[in-house]
């Protein structure tokens, strides 16, 4: 609208500024609609742009992950003795038993020095701290190649700095009046030695100033030597700088040392690997509990009910309501946005039809059927829930719990053929959604609706909105110079009304 002032009114006395802007309310019926088409169209861009991420998730994480062998390969494995260690097994390990034993425990070198006294704090210097003598200092340790000074004004806490900056872990603390000194890692190659350098920077041997700083067994410290773990599993012998061993598909956490027999040889414990039969079930049932979720979702947009008696609320309308009652009166709209949308029907009928395929594998025919896998009767499901898959006898669905448990049975008895066919199924499904996501003129690849073609719908009811407002803008200006032009007539009369007034002495 046109933003110029005006001076309305004057000559007539007339509000000609609201009749305008009535005449052009009326008027704006088009711009209206059109806007309300725009609102509506923006809300059914989120709605997909919602339900299209929940597709896309499924399509790249249950759907994308059970096509391959790995989805099935889960094992579990037991040991008899668990005080020696924790075992788990990956998809990788081979059934069966194997004996294992732990001859040693990972050790981290760690230096606990001696006590150095109550009233030694950090700021306390190393000279007084260690009752050391003028001869005994100024030094030069190396520690990790690394070499650390010490002088009469060297801190206790500055002390620990140093070996800090030789890669080691260290810190004093002032309530144990200690040095705490450990390596970065645990294991034999963490070990590590505090040398004393001469003038040249040689290292030499000088086991008393260790001994007198209280950083060695005959100083008072304690000290625990670095060593790598040992196990041994089925005779042969494994070592790690952990007590965490990987091996062939097993892991191993070692936590105790074995106890040895009559022969000093160490005692083994029986761990066991089999299929994870519960895993596997597990992993199926959890895809149908997310392809269940997302088909029902789909169901319930498609038949929502119609709004077509509710409308876009303007501003007015909804001053007039609670915001309760805004919020429900436009869910009602966005839920039927996408009421028999042909982009989602699709999709539903991509996901049934692919539900529905039957494999042949080693000459046996199987469908989700010989799995105990199906629909509810078309009484027995919700509303909205005539897609969703059951699996009889699973304790976590009440309509099929009580029944046989046929997919647990494959599972224990013909892994082979469960595992081809769940891949196959959800290979073609898989196929199927990644050619129908793909790129076209009418959608961005991704996606399982015509988003460039809704998005082009919105930009151009933008352009109507434009060209309509300038419609408006142009009536409104129409009116407002019919109306000077009246206030400039009216002027006049006025004008020559005062004039003969005046002549005649009526003034």
């Amino acid at each position: 609208m046109s933003d110029r002032l005006r001076m309305t009114g004057l000559a007539s006395g007339m509000d000609t500024q609201s009749i305008v802007e009535q005449l052009v309310e009326v008027k704006s019926y088009k711009k209206t609609d059109l806007k309300n088409e725009q609102t509506k169209l923006g809300w059914k861009q989120e709605a997909w742009k919602d339900l299209n991420k929940k597709m896309y998730s499924f399509y790249t994480n249950k759907l994308g992950e059970m096509r391959f062998e790995g989805f099935f390969n889960k094992k579990t494995a037991n040991i008899v003795d668990s005080s020696i260690a924790k075992v788990s097994a990956e998809g990788t390990a081979v059934n069966g038993t194997q004996a294992l034993a732990v001859k040693q425990l990972a050790k981290t070198h760690y230096i606990t020095s001696k006590n150095y006294g109550n009233d030694v704090k950090g700021t306390t210097t190393v000279k007084d701290a260690m009752g050391l003598g003028n001869s005994d200092i100024p030094k030069t340790l190396s520690v990790n190649g690394k070499t650390i000074e010490i002088d009469e004004n060297t801190t206790m806490k500055q002390l620990a700095e140093g070996f800090a900056s030789a890669g080691l872990n260290a810190s004093f603390d002032e309530s144990t009046h200690r040095l705490f000194i450990s390596a970065k890692e645990s294991g034999k190659d963490g070990k590590f030695d505090i040398e004393v350098l001469d003038g040249e920077g040689n290292p030499q041997t000088d086991a008393d100033f260790i001994k007198k700083m209280g950083l060695s067994e005959a100083g008072g410290a304690s000290v625990v030597e670095g060593q790598d773990a040992e196990i041994i599993l089925n005779g042969a012998t494994f070592t790690s700088n952990t007590n965490n061993f990987s091996i062939n598909g097993l892991s191993i956490t070692a936590t105790k040392v074995s106890e040895k027999d009559a022969q000093d040889k160490y005692i083994t414990t029986n761990v066991s690997v089999d299929t994870d039969v519960d895993g596997i079930y597990d992993s199926i049932k959890d895809f149908f509990k997310e392809y269940n979720e997302l088909i029902n979702e789909m169901s319930k947009l498609y038949n929502a009910d119609s709004a077509r008696d509710y409308k876009v609320l303007s501003d007015e309308e909804k001053d007039a309501m609670s915001d309760e009652e805004v919020e429900k009166w436009e869910q009602k709209i966005k839920d039927s946005l996408l009421r028999r949308d042909d982009n989602l029907n699709t999709a539903l009928e991509m996901f049934k039809s692919g539900m529905m395929a039957s494999f042949d594998i080693n000459g046996t025919k199987f469908s989700l059927a010989s799995f105990g896998i199906g629909t509810m009767s078309y009484f027995e499901a919700a509303d909205n829930e005539k897609y969703a898959l059951h699996i009889d006898g699973n304790p976590d669905d009440e309509k099929t719990s009580s029944a046989t448990d046929k997919l647990k049975t494959a599972i224990k008895n013909d892994l082979d053929s469960v595992k081809s066919f769940f891949s196959k199924l959800s290979g073609d499904l898989y196929k199927t959604m990644t050619k129908q996501m793909s790129s076209t003129e009418y959608r961005s690849v991704y996606n399982m609706y015509d988003d460039k073609a809704l998005q082009s719908e919105y930009d151009k009811l933008s352009k109507s909105i434009a060209t309509e407002e300038e419609k408006l803008s142009d009536y409104e200006d129409k009116w407002y110079d019919k109306f000077a032009k009246m206030e400039s007539a009216m002027e006049k009369i006025n004008s020559k009304s005062n004039s003969i007034a005046s002549l005649f002495g009526m003034q």
